[in-house]
């Protein structure tokens, strides 16, 4: 039998992480085939094939449901290879699938869910008037909340992510991030958009919140397995009730995720953090607050070995798919 690896935190990407093979690298393992074939029933059809078109993936509601099942598959296959976490935390959608892996929702009622908001977001304001864009650059956190200020707080423009002490993002109409963009560029640094995105974690998606709130009183709770650390207050919680309230606020409140860094060592403990994805993004968030804490980047089975040193590709910031 194997030996248990102990002291890691698990950590799982949004809708980035849904690139083509990222569920089928997990594949070879039964746990995750059985997350995968689990999520096809619900949905009625192949999840496997219908990801395994690049193109399909392009579609954000897609891309949602996918970074669920991914996250689930990883993390069942590592903790049936031996991986005993200390808590785990999602980022955005990726929360989900923290609930699902940590045992506090069952994947038939997440799945569900997270096809529903996304079916919802797709009448959020559309991406050609409204979206996201990440703060690049040393001291991220002033400038944005300068630019946000400057725009007023009628304005729509809103913090949606703290991701680290070099990224923050922006959520908003377009024509104000363009004007961020002028606020942010004469402080030295970069506003990169982040394509495809609605315009979440702010008020131009709270009629969603609202519409979604009822599907989420209907969610069956249980006492998790491991700490989750929510997007919304980054404290490590077995509690149902308190982590049924974070849901409730989590499409319309700023991903905490510099302070669930944090955490995940002074609260939760971790030694390590284990990243399910097929790209380094939460790990080098996470490397801004911490540089020396070893991060494993886990994209297939196996039970991944405690780093002995920080991996140098897992430094910087990390705008996803981003453009300037």
């Amino acid at each position: 039998m194997t030996a248990p690896v102990t002291g890691a935190a698990v950590v799982l990407p949004g809708e980035w992480t849904a690139v083509p093979g990222a569920l089928e690298a997990w594949l070879p393992d039964p746990a995750a085939r059985e997350v995968a074939a689990e999520a096809s029933d619900v949905l009625g059809r192949d999840v496997v094939e219908w990801w395994g078109d690049p193109l399909n993936l392009h579609d954000p509601a897609v891309a949602h449901l996918a970074a669920l099942v991914i996250g689930v598959a990883g993390w069942r296959s590592l903790t049936a290879a031996g991986l005993q976490p200390v808590a785990v935390a999602g980022h955005g959608v990726g929360e989900y699938a923290a609930l699902v892996a940590a045992g506090a929702l069952r994947l038939d009622q997440v799945v569900d869910l997270v096809d529903c908001r996304a079916e919802m977001l797709a009448h959020s304001p559309r991406p050609s008037s409204a979206g996201m864009a990440a703060v690049v650059g040393p001291g991220a956190r002033e400038v944005a909340h300068a630019v946000v200020a400057d725009l007023g707080t009628s304005s729509g423009l809103a913090i949606a992510a703290y991701d680290g002490p070099a990224q923050v993002v922006l959520s908003g109409w377009c024509p104000e991030l363009a004007q961020a963009r002028e606020g942010v560029a004469a402080a030295g640094l970069d506003l990169v958009r982040l394509p495809g995105r609605a315009a979440a974690h702010g008020p131009l998606v709270q009629s969603i919140a609202e519409r979604l709130a009822p599907t989420l009183d209907e969610l069956d709770w249980s006492v998790p397995d491991v700490p989750v650390l929510s997007d919304v207050d980054a404290r490590p919680s077995r509690d149902p009730e308190h982590l049924a309230r974070c849901l409730h606020r989590h499409l319309t409140s700023p991903v905490q995720w510099e302070a669930i860094a944090h955490a995940l060592v002074a609260d939760a403990g971790a030694t390590w953090v284990v990243e399910v994805g097929a790209v380094p993004t939460l790990g080098p968030l996470i490397r801004q607050v911490h540089p020396d804490l070893p991060v494993h980047l886990a994209t297939g089975p196996g039970v991944p070995g405690r780093p002995a040193r920080p991996a140098a590709a897992l430094t910087g910031a990390a705008p996803s798919r981003g453009e300037r």
